[in-house]
């Protein structure tokens, strides 16, 4: 978000961007539902969500995140387009920025169709939901393995064939040897030794290069648009979303090993290169 004033507060940048930014914490309340149903292989279903997913911390944790991060803005001359996962926890993490940047004065850009019932209730459609943004989770069985063990949502083992058990048992105890502490560092980590096991699993280098490919098109896509319009202000696209598709370039780009609830990567282009920013590092994407 900029270079570091003397004061400690992010100095505000003259120009279009989309600031990507992780998350608030999470029970993951949806997910654990799924998991210890009778159907815990069930595909993620974004119509059918546990809300609030935000736990209390984690709503402390985006209201101090997001006053924090509009003292890099100035309403007098920046407005926001709010876009968003389909996933609950980022709604709602979106909800609470949009809320204290209405309180703040800033102007809010609403999108003709918010294409989400949740944005609707939560955002009152001010927040646009996309689809790249989103994780869509095909096998929460396989996703819950990279989340610490003492973390893990209870599965309703009797539901699931004692092949699949056995293999789940498996891949757990190459996790489980080398706890990296994070769902997002576990990933990272252990994602190519547990394809060998599960050959459906999308590593994060093919996420990084499908998913986060289509974000970057999307991106300059977006920002381009912008500087065709008749906006005089700056306009700041807030894009909340996870750290799945994050994690290879966060560490092969940025060398860093993961992106925190509510910390933020900024991102521009020349209409050439997309050029990310994160902890004070630059890189292409």
């Amino acid at each position: 978000m900029g270079n570091e004033s003397k004061m400690g507060i992010p100095e505000r940048e003259d120009k279009d961007s989309i600031e990507f930014i992780r998350h608030s914490k999470s029970s993951y309340a949806s997910y654990g539902k799924t998991l210890g149903s009778e159907n815990p292989l069930e595909e993620f279903d974004k119509k059918e969500q546990v809300t609030p997913d935000l736990m209390e911390s984690g709503i402390k944790l985006a209201k101090q995140e997001a006053e924090k991060f509009f003292l890099s803005l100035d309403p007098q001359k920046d407005s926001l387009f709010f876009a968003s996962s389909n996933e609950a926890r980022a709604i709602e993490t979106a909800g609470i920025y949009r809320e204290i940047a209405h309180a703040k004065g800033f102007e809010v850009i609403t999108p003709k169709n918010s294409r989400s019932n949740l944005s609707d209730e939560i955002t009152n459609g001010e927040v646009r939901v996309i689809d790249q943004l989103s994780i869509n989770s095909e096998n929460l069985l396989i996703d819950n393995l990279f989340t610490p063990p003492m973390k893990r949502a209870g599965i309703n083992w009797n539901a699931v064939t004692p092949e699949l058990k056995e293999k789940y048992e498996q891949a757990s105890k190459i996790i489980e040897a080398n706890d990296k502490g994070s769902f997002g560092a576990n990933f990272a980590e252990h994602g190519d030794k547990i394809k060998k096991i599960f050959p459906e699993l999308v590593t994060a280098e093919e996420l990084y290069k499908g998913k986060f490919g289509n974000l970057k098109k999307l991106a300059k896509f977006g920002l381009e648009k912008i500087k065709e319009s008749k906006n005089e202000k700056n306009i700041k696209i807030l894009a909340f979303g996870h750290e799945n598709y994050l994690m290879y370039a966060i560490q092969n780009l940025f060398k860093e090993e993961g992106i925190n609830n509510c910390e933020t990567l900024h991102i521009e282009t020349d209409g050439e290169e997309i050029k990310g920013k994160f902890r004070g590092k630059e890189a292409t994407l």
